[in-house]
């Protein structure tokens, strides 16, 4: 069995993938368990784990980031030894990637990332943004997200369904988007594994839904 796991958790512009991140970091840190949480947004690095980066290391998770304020979009960026060397920490590892042209090809810069035993690549899908606002588009973003680099390890295994609207979010807009996901899954042949849904209303469903796990996301991580 593998000694621990990788997860990476990939999407498109506020999709909720930082936000699936941080809070599956927190869930492992609750749990007791040693979870390391690498932000490896080239994109817009200045708005992702950086500015809670302190609370977040106070709940016990340890965070590897860009060490300054630093964000121009697509047109700047810069990785830090720390994060080409992540997988040297001990314990689980959650990587949040950033979005857009490179997909999951930033993970090359990663150092033995593909002779890890237990990597887990998820997408986060939110339907409310346009990229993956319908069936066929999520089909089409899967393929753009995968990278130019196509290698065996390089892989969706499953999908996060996390439609929302900030906090205008209810109930149906939640099941709406899982159903588009479902319907994309079913094509594309790559399972939903979980449905993210906001915390203040977490109490309208149950630990899972059509048989998919509930993850919970704080609001104030």
């Amino acid at each position: 069995m593998p000694s621990r796991f990788v997860e990476v958790f990939a999407g498109a512009y506020a999709s909720g993938k930082s936000e699936t991140s941080i809070n599956r970091a927190r869930h492992f840190a609750e749990c007791g368990e040693r979870i390391t949480l690498v932000d490896l947004d080239t994109v817009e690095p200045a708005y992702t784990l950086r500015p809670i980066a302190n609370e977040l290391q106070k709940s016990g998770i340890n965070v590897i980031t860009q060490p300054d304020n630093f964000g121009l979009g697509e047109a700047a960026s810069y990785i830090t030894p720390a994060q080409v060397n992540c997988l040297s920490q001990e314990g689980n590892i959650i990587i949040d990637v950033g979005y857009g042209a490179g997909g999951l090809d930033i993970l090359d810069i990663i150092t033995n990332i593909e002779q890890e035993e237990d990597l887990r690549i998820y997408l986060v899908v939110n339907t409310s943004k346009f990229e993956t606002s319908t069936v066929d588009n999520i089909v089409e973003y899967v393929t753009f997200s995968e990278g130019l680099e196509k290698r065996p390890w390089k892989k969706f295994m499953g999908m996060v369904s996390n439609t929302h609207f900030g906090d205008e979010t209810t109930k149906e807009d939640i099941i709406n988007g899982y159903e588009k996901l479902r319907k994309a899954s079913e094509i594309i042949n790559i399972p939903i594994i979980s449905l993210g849904v906001p915390e203040n209303i977490a109490s309208e469903f149950s630990e899972t839904y059509d048989g998919i796990d509930i993850w919970i996301n704080d609001e104030h991580p």
